[in-house]
């Protein structure tokens, strides 16, 4: 299982104001909030363990088939406050209940970019965050889904204009092509200028 989330935090920083009174304590828990108080930069620790959080909500909803808020649930482990440092990989681990999920965050000048996945031992066929130049929600989900396809044609040899996302009953994305279910995870992300997304192969049974 895999989720992905991108920050762009240039974005962030003009739209949500994480420094109003109990913001903080909202989201996050007691153990992460002694991080962000010692983090050499809180905004970027801030988002780095939001979008850590994210990452591993979208794949416990796949597992649950539901949606819910609930950001406290999900913990931050092995944070360290190294990682002001542009492009630096950050990684680390988020537990939700009796789950251990496995986090890599790209963190540079402009956005970080999170993957989680359940297993640590299985590398994910593709990871990208890229910018997009256009305001347009709906434009920029456009985009982010084509850079995926083009990515999967390039590692399959298909046309990139016969790959399609479908979502199941509980919304959860999968990939087509020709309308036939491919054997992969897939997980898409965008806000503000960047997206992103990652690539898992499904083990044959």
């Amino acid at each position: 299982m895999i989720g992905n989330d991108v920050v762009d935090l240039e974005v962030a920083a003009k739209e949500s104001n994480w420094k109003r009174p109990r913001f903080l304590q909202k989201i996050f828990t007691k153990e992460e909030q002694l991080f962000l108080d010692a983090a050499p930069d809180k905004n970027i620790a801030v988002w780095l363990l939001w979008s850590r959080k994210e990452s591993a909500y979208k794949i416990i909803a796949r597992l649950k088939k539901r949606r819910f808020f609930a950001p406290k649930k999900f913990e931050s482990k092995n944070v360290n406050v190294d990682f002001v440092t542009p492009c630096l990989q950050n990684i680390g681990q988020v537990t939700f209940e009796e789950y251990t999920f496995f986090t890599k965050s790209r963190i540079t000048e402009n956005y970080i970019h999170t993957t989680a996945q359940l297993s640590n031992n299985k590398e994910p066929l593709a990871v990208n965050c890229f910018y997009i130049n256009q305001n347009n929600y709906a434009t920029q989900h456009q985009i982010t889904q084509q850079y995926l396809f083009e990515n999967y044609a390039t590692l399959t040899n298909f046309s990139a204009k016969h790959l399609s996302i479908q979502k199941d009953v509980c919304k959860v994305p999968h990939l087509y092509y020709k309308n036939k279910k491919q054997m992969v995870l897939v997980s898409t992300s965008h806000h503000g200028h960047y997206g992103g997304f990652v690539l898992q192969s499904i083990p044959k049974k």
